[in-house]
């Protein structure tokens, strides 16, 4: 019988009895072996071979869902492999940090995905230059009517892997460089995602009405005269997440009744349809600064499954009671039907409820008001209970762009995070919470937000840099709340950026698995992914098996498999999706800054390469590079990366460093931006402070030998071995020298002046 949709008055609080707790085991370390399970030494598997942008070997991603690491491969152990193709090969052993390496055995042959590059005349014919950087060679192309000379094109490569120079054939025309946002598109080639839905898709969305029928809202709760709201950024254009806050009387023992309300998604994309499957070849919207590529259509995730200000819409709703000591006492979960009071922005509930604005307040209303002002006190307790239990407390600056009229980025700045984002965020992660322990409790299958435990060695790295800078005591180990207390210390420091991103290279990735091993960095024992199913498809899925266990029906046979399918599958999506963001963040830069060659901006080192040190400038707030070799003296990197020591030892320049630096190129095939350093607060050998500016006279090519690292695990005081080798020697030299005819200088001709440098 279809159960009756309850009235305001009859909406059913769960009972106060306590949940039973989990047993608190630790999570399960995956296999030996570099955290990857399943591959033996020598054993033989398939894989996609990623190349290296510096041609230096590259990586290999396993196919299938045994494997969720890539493995490493030198450059000898290549067999002649370039990026994209599909080989064969075998785990060759361990690095030195332990992970797997392997080597390619067989070629099978070329990616089948078409590559976007340049097109140019040449006398002897037609070839396409790669935008893609980790493919250095060119491509040969028969003529073509699709496009003209310098034009983007996007080649489908010839599929034998054996001739020597590399063939294809023009499939499409991407457009001229000058297009606007040409560089979107061409992202989406380079990481090949699906950009327009197939006409099978949008035949699926054609029936579907405008307007809730009564008759999808029979056995629903309820829920469209409880008071709910939605807070986004002002620029989003599907709401999929809704909350609402009860405050519950003395008599039933204080502390709240939470629900957090979330678009169903579900109920639209029938399993195993078209929009089901392009749905999971997407595995994820991918956002650029000022455009989207959706996983739903348009017309699902902007409108019918968007809850909007004062519409019907479909949820699935998680009611969670709160004790006054902030524990979960109960949860309980069903399917709903909600009409948002309000859409607010992060920045109108900072206004109204943080700042107290007296006219915005009176703008939300004062029922809202009241609801929004208990949510942020409820959520700050909530964010010091998780940091307690050993939560990481990551705060990664963010890059946000400002667009003109004509679309084209005119600035770039930090994205702004405060009380009201910390908020949605800490009542997601309890109702993501909520439901794993829901699927854990009743032994049911769903996919996992994991995140295995770090890498003790990483982490010990990780510790012996954080003591050079003094942030850890020699004796403390890298434990959770060490940490925490001193994320806290450098936060808002000029040590931040670095040592945030160091922290997060020092752990492992989070992602998807039907096994629940626990989520390290949350410090819980149950996590999964159920708060934005327009947006990410484990999200859907955990929904889908969510609704045949609310109604009662038989879960399929072999469940678990295919969700271990799924899940590598959405890992690997969403792993592509952050690459293809961070490639359009750093296009973007190069757009903002390719007119500003030549002027000087303030910022703070970041980060070392062998060759490069990494400059993040105050505004705009991007990253520009500066090659060691432009510094002169001969800087050379320590081991952890940290800092460059040059001029025999006496500048040392460290991450944090402030610097003032003038953009010198702009390179938007490489999405690279070059500098010189002007002027940096460096410290001496004694470690004393003082203005560094290098001399303008600074070799401008770079040189193999600049970048030498000095042999073993310490820097020398005198600036290494290169600094001992240009020392003045001391003392009388022996009499077989001084009667020794003199050698010519290097560089200089006999009888004649000194070559000029």
């Amino acid at each position: 019988m279809p159960r009756r949709a309850p009235s305001r008055t009859s909406v059913r609080r769960p009972s106060r009895t306590p949940d039973r707790r989990e047993s608190s085991r630790a999570p399960r370390s995956q296999a030996a072996g570099g955290g990857i399970s399943g591959l033996r030494p020598y054993e033989t598997f398939e894989g996609t071979f990623i190349g290296h942008p510096e041609g230096t070997g590259g990586f290999l991603k396993p196919l299938g869902p045994r494997v969720s690491q890539d493995l490493l491969v030198d450059w000898r152990d290549a067999h002649g492999a370039i990026h994209g193709d599909r080989v064969v090969a075998e785990v060759s052993g361990e690095g030195w940090d332990g992970r797997l390496r392997a080597r390619i055995l067989e070629v099978k042959g070329r990616g089948e995905l078409p590559l976007p590059g340049t097109l140019q005349k040449q006398p002897w014919g037609w070839r396409v230059v790669p935008l893609e950087p980790r493919l250095s060679q060119l491509i040969t192309v028969p003529p073509t009517d699709l496009a003209e000379d310098g034009e983007l094109v996007s080649v489908r490569l010839d599929p034998d892997p054996t001739v020597q120079q590399l063939r294809g054939t023009v499939v499409a025309r991407l457009g001229k460089k000058t297009d606007l946002k040409i560089e979107n598109k061409l992202t989406a080639a380079l990481f090949n995602l699906r950009i327009a839905f197939p006409d099978a898709v949008m035949r699926e969305l054609a029936p579907f009405p405008t307007t809730i029928p009564e008759d999808w809202l029979q056995g629903r709760e309820d829920l469209r005269e409880v008071l709910t709201c939605t807070v986004d950024p002002p620029t989003a254009k599907d709401f999929d997440d809704a909350i609402s806050l009860e405050v519950l009387p003395p008599s039933e023992g204080g502390g709240w009744l939470l629900g957090v309300h979330i678009a169903d998604v579900s109920h639209y994309v029938a399993e195993g349809g078209p929009l089901d499957e392009e749905a999971r070849l997407r595995g994820t919207s991918v956002y650029f600064p000022d455009e989207a590529i959706p996983m739903i259509p348009e017309r699902l995730s902007g409108d019918l499954c968007s809850l909007r200000e004062g519409v019907d819409r479909l949820t699935m709703t998680a009611w969670m009671t709160l004790s006054p000591d902030l524990d979960v006492v109960e949860t309980r979960l069903s399917e709903s039907v909600i009409r948002s009071a309000k859409r607010l922005t992060y920045d109108e509930v900072k206004e109204a409820c943080i700042d107290l604005s007296a006219r915005k307040r009176a703008e939300v209303g004062e029922p809202l008001c009241a609801l929004l002002d208990e949510a942020l006190v409820i959520s700050r307790r909530l964010t010091q209970a998780r940091l307690g239990r050993g939560a990481m407390n990551l705060d990664t600056e963010e890059a946000e762009f400002i667009f003109n009229e004509e679309g084209r980025p005119v600035d770039a700045r930090r994205y702004p995070r405060h009380d009201a984002h910390r908020m949605i965020e800490e009542f997601m992660l309890l109702a993501n919470e909520a439901v794993a322990r829901f699927f854990t409790r009743r032994k049911l299958p769903s996919i996992y937000r994991i995140h295995d435990e770090p890498d003790p060695l990483k982490l010990e790295v990780f510790a012996e840099v954080a003591r050079s800078f003094g942030l850890l005591k020699p004796k403390e180990t890298p434990t959770p709340d060490h940490l925490n207390a001193m994320l806290d210390k450098i936060r808002g420091g000029p040590l931040e950026a670095m040592i945030n991103n160091l922290l997060l290279r020092s752990l492992k990735k989070a992602e998807y698995s039907a096994e629940n091993i626990g989520h390290s960095g949350l410090a819980l024992q149950d996590y999964l992914h159920f708060t934005s199913p327009i947006r990410r498809y484990p999200d859907l899925i955990v929904h889908r098996v969510l609704r045949k266990v609310l109604r009662g029906e038989r879960l399929p046979e072999g469940l678990q498999s295919h969700l271990a399918v799924l899940a590598k599958g959405a890992s690997d999506a969403e792993q592509k999706a952050t690459q293809a963001e961070r490639e359009n963040d750093r296009w973007k830069a190069c757009l903002l800054m390719k007119d500003r060659v030549g002027q000087r901006f303030r910022g703070r080192l970041q980060g070392f390469s062998a060759k490069v040190a990494f400059v993040t400038l105050d505004a705009p707030f991007v990253d520009v590079g500066v090659p060691l070799a432009a510094l002169g003296g001969n800087f050379w990197v320590d081991e952890h990366r940290t800092k460059a020591t040059g001029l025999r030892g006496t500048v040392v320049l460290s991450i944090g460093d402030a610097v003032e630096v003038e953009i010198t190129a702009v390179d938007e095939d490489l999405r690279r931006i070059s500098a010189w350093l002007t002027e940096a607060r460096a410290q001496d050998a004694h470690g004393k402070a003082f203005a560094f500016a290098p001399t303008l006279a600074a070799p401008a090519t770079l040189r193999e030998g600049d970048f030498e690292k000095p042999k073993g695990s310490r820097a020398p005081k005198t600036g290494g071995e290169r600094g001992r080798r240009e020392a003045p020697s001391k003392g009388r030299p022996p009499k077989k020298a001084r009667e020794a005819k003199p050698k010519p200088p290097k560089g200089s001709v006999r009888g004649g002046k000194r070559k000029a440098r």
